[in-house]
């Protein structure tokens, strides 16, 4: 108890705490700190709703494999929430880094003990829920009285086990290749249960268990086990296996915190690069000098550098992937399920897909132009290039990667051999296009008064966009206004030609508000040039 509560790991816990709440709050001002507690009072009462039916629904079940069987889905999805909402936490920039700790007097173990502390303060919902549910199994007349007592190597198992997953995913994270198959696992295992259901019929469901589940083996699975433990069906064996799975989740956990504390990312990266091939590399360089040859210097040069800094940067290419696969695997259920009829979402999903690659993209090449530049920004303010030159080239780059994204997204289509009419291709190109303009005119404006620093190499994290993001959730409803009026025209004359009308209206709109923009993005960086490189300078703490 006393190493619990000495002043070592309080001023560390009190970090995280304070950690969290500076990024929720941005940075704690008033209105961030009305919006945290709202959204907390509100979290937490659906937390206690829980916790009380747990608390009151496990004492009317009267059989004992009913209880099992409830207590058994309940603590698998605390398993789930546990090991997926830390990563997420840690890959948004709001958990701390302990290895930047090695350089005070902390012993390697007690930073472990820290870390699986540390994990439990990113999940006390699930916490809450256990305890409800240990009140609903001591008044229940099934269960023993010492049955919620199992949920303590549970939940101890679950803190050493998440541990280990956010070490293990930091370091696949960061290599070239395994990075985005990670990404695509992740994507598939969040879509797949409503692929699954969409493709299959509920009937043939039955069907595929009698066939094949009498084929699975059973596997003592540790929210299994504590459930049968819990609901009083208890055995050395089942025991034993508890502590069992409680063992071998503290040798992962330990064993994956020991690699990631002597882990170098650095040293990754340019092993990475030495292994490289010479082809891949000559075949980069020609895409990375073409800009130069067909674009007139200085503007020719800055489009370059962007090509070769955004093809370099983990977060663009993991942002730039999901664009296009993230996209496709949410609206394929809508195409392939059952019942799909022409029109709708069956047609426009090649509109859909692209619409959603141009809001994800929106971080890494609208609102914040200058975030991968961070300190560097302070060149484009000593050099002989025009403000305006540096903005247009990102906003070239901008355009160039969206609309490959695009093209990336309608060949995945083509080749899945989805059924939609071909004139959807052109309209997608058409609507992203005009939308980008919008993107791009809003943005270059908000990379002047928001600016933010942005680290390339961390692939996952988001930065704190502060008063901004409540800005874009009003912003893109309004952006998407010409492009509901081109369909209504559309609709309206029964002809292509009123919806392309539109939309050529509504890119002379853009192009015209483009022009605007740019000259008042000009004139805001001039004038706040110190409050600009001193945003994007700011470097990382112990949170990350």
């Amino acid at each position: 108890m006393g190493f619990l509560l000495n002043d070592q790991v309080r001023a560390i816990v009190r970090a995280q705490a304070k950690g969290i709440y500076n990024k929720t709050t941005n940075g704690g001002t008033r209105a961030g700190r009305v919006f945290y507690w709202i959204s907390m009072v509100l979290w937490y009462s659906g937390v206690l709703f829980l916790a009380w039916l747990a608390a009151t629904a496990l004492p009317e079940i009267k059989g004992r494999d009913t209880l099992t069987t409830v207590v058994s889905g309940g603590l698998l999805l605390a398993m789930l929430f546990w090991q997926f909402i830390p990563v997420m936490l840690a890959t948004t920039g709001i958990s701390l880094d302990l290895k930047r700790l090695l350089a005070y007097p902390v012993a390697p173990g007690r930073l472990f003990a820290i870390e699986v502390l540390l994990r439990a303060s990113t999940g006390p919902e699930v916490i809450v829920i256990m305890i409800g549910a240990a009140i609903g199994l001591i008044r229940s007349p099934i269960a023993p009285a010492w049955g919620p007592l199992l949920f303590i190597p549970f939940t101890l198992g679950n803190l050493l086990l998440s541990a280990g997953v956010r070490d293990l995913l930091t370091r696949l994270l960061a290599r070239r290749g395994v990075r985005e198959v990670v990404v695509f696992g992740f994507v598939l295992l969040t879509a797949l249960p409503q692929l699954i259901l969409s493709l299959v019929p509920p009937d043939k469901w039955k069907h595929y268990y009698e066939l094949y589940g009498g084929r699975i083996p059973p596997v003592p699975w540790p929210w299994h086990i504590t459930a049968r433990l819990a609901a009083g069906d208890f055995s050395l064996a089942l025991l034993a296996s508890a502590f069992g799975w409680l063992a071998l989740a503290a040798w992962f956990g330990y064993t994956q915190f020991q690699r990631g504390l002597s882990w170098d990312a650095d040293e990754v990266k340019a092993s990475q690069r030495a292994t490289s091939s010479k082809s891949a590399i000559a075949g980069m360089e020609a895409f990375y000098r073409l800009p130069s040859r067909l674009l007139p210097d200085p503007l020719g040069a800055l489009v370059e550098k962007e090509f070769r800094m955004l093809c370099r940067a983990p977060r663009f290419r993991l942002v730039f992937f999901m664009g296009f696969s993230f996209g496709l695997v949410i609206w394929l259920p809508l195409v392939l399920g059952r019942g799909r009829t022409p029109g709708g979402f069956s047609d426009n999903i090649l509109v859909m897909v692209s619409m959603y690659a141009v809001l994800l993209l929106g971080e890494v090449l609208f609102w914040n132009n200058f975030g991968f530049d961070r300190t560097a920004a302070q060149a484009y303010y000593v050099m002989p290039v025009k403000l305006s030159t540096v903005l247009i080239a990102k906003n070239i780059t901008a355009v160039f990667f969206l609309l490959l994204e695009i093209t990336i997204v309608t060949a995945v289509v083509l080749v899945l051999r989805l059924k939609f009419p071909l004139s959807k291709i052109p309209e997608a190109f058409a609507v992203t296009l005009m939308l980008s303009v919008f993107l791009l005119a809003i943005g270059n404006l908000s990379s002047m008064h928001y600016p933010r620093p942005i680290d390339p190499n961390n692939s996952w994290r988001h930065s704190n966009a502060g008063k901004i993001q409540g800005v874009l959730l009003l912003l893109y409803p309004v952006l998407a206004l010409p492009i509901a009026l081109a369909y209504l025209a559309r609709y309206a004359f029964s002809t292509d030609l009123a919806f392309y009308a539109v939309i050529g209206s509504g890119m002379a709109v853009a192009v015209l508000t483009y022009l605007v923009s740019l000259e008042s993005a000009v004139a805001a960086a001039d004038e706040r040039r110190e409050a600009i490189l001193t945003a994007l300078s700011r470097g990382e703490g112990p949170i990350a």
